[in-house]
């Protein structure tokens, strides 16, 4: 029978070594359940033609779809002389990556505000554990932007909270007027950087080369009104939504941040806390590079609610996997409701 500890225990297990923290959707979902979850987003979906396919599917799942779509290609091209059907089908692809993007937009929280004091101080002692490692989020949505820049101003509570995007070098030939004031990042001003994001994020946007994150500092305007100005001028944030983990793959080596946000896996020593993420096939890139190129590190996988449910049986099952591939590596699983990420146990 596998062996299920608590939270506590595992920081226990994990002793004085550094600490990562690696967040999936169950993180913002365990803060807006009616949000961050993929029925409310298929909800918010406006494309007739994207509905029609999520009606055929039966799912409300993006990456399902997505998955399916590729797959057809796979087999249409196979029997479309004229590739007239293949066009239509990578026409269907990019709409639903944009799709997407637009959902999370619309759904997402309008301010930090949504969050109370209270939430805040819950998560920023779950963060604590923490703070001499790095932070890892698939997440696309601003809630662990938001936590680390509510306390970054407060020299006692900050919160380790470098994503590497740095102002740019000024030039003293630059009026005040033209200087850039937005933030960049770039091969080697990245230093010390603790706070990546896997697969992009909504406040994070590229232009094919120049990659800039949107800030509240700098204009004055609530985050996510920024991001959907962006969107609606065309301008899109980088999302690695590709249905497959090999097409996932594919976009994060054509990014630069994403590309070294991948590479940093596997310098990382000590233990990864993996929190809200259900170690889906879609990410095996990720797992599999950590497993293949850092052996030696230790992994706590969360669980939520009891072992002998469907979702957790297949977690379970593929980390059994893992032992058996890597068996000089420790992999240990942990009840998630063991940690009040959010304070829901004491809300005030």
């Amino acid at each position: 029978m596998t062996k299920i500890k608590t939270f506590d225990e595992c920081i226990a297990i994990a002793g004085t070594a550094k600490k990562h923290l690696m967040l999936g959707n169950g993180f913002s979902v365990a803060l807006f359940p009616s949000i961050f979850n993929y029925k409310t987003l298929a909800e918010n979906i406006e494309s007739d033609r994207i509905n029609c396919l999520f009606d055929a599917i039966d799912t409300h799942d993006f990456e399902f779809v997505m998955r399916r779509l590729l797959e057809a290609v796979d087999i249409v091209k196979h029997y479309d002389s004229s590739e007239n059907i293949t066009r239509h089908i990578h026409d269907d692809i990019e709409e639903l990556k944009r799709t997407l993007i637009h959902v999370i937009s619309k759904s997402h929280p309008p301010k930090p505000s949504e969050i109370t004091d209270h939430q805040y101080d819950s998560c920023r002692e779950f963060l604590l554990n923490f703070e001499n490692g790095n932070t890892y989020t698939f997440n696309y949505d601003l809630i662990l932007y938001w936590v680390l820049m509510h306390f970054n101003d407060k020299k006692e509570l900050k919160l380790p909270c470098d994503d590497g995007f740095r102002y740019p070098y000024s030039d003293e030939g630059v009026s005040e007027e033209e200087l850039d004031t937005s933030l960049h990042w770039e091969i080697g001003r990245e230093r010390g950087q603790s706070t990546y994001y896997i697969h992009g994020a909504m406040h994070i946007f590229s232009d094919g080369s120049d990659i800039e994150k949107l800030s509240y500092a700098n204009l004055g305007v609530p985050l996510a009104d920024q991001v959907k100005d962006a969107i609606d001028q065309d301008r899109f944030p980088v999302f690695i939504s590709e249905g497959t983990t090999e097409h996932k793959l594919a976009r994060i080596k054509k990014n630069g941040y994403l590309s070294r946000t991948f590479s940093s896996l596997k310098s990382i020593t000590g233990n990864l806390f993996i929190f809200g993420h259900s170690i889906r096939d879609e990410d095996d890139h990720v797992f599999d590079f950590i497993n293949q190129n850092n052996k030696r590190l230790k992994m706590f996988i969360g669980l939520y609610g009891a072992s002998s449910e469907a979702p957790n049986r297949v977690i379970i099952s593929k980390i059994e996997r893992w032992r058996k591939s890597f068996p000089n590596k420790k992999f240990e699983f942990y009840d998630t409701s063991s940690v009040d990420v959010w304070g829901k146990s004491s809300d005030t």
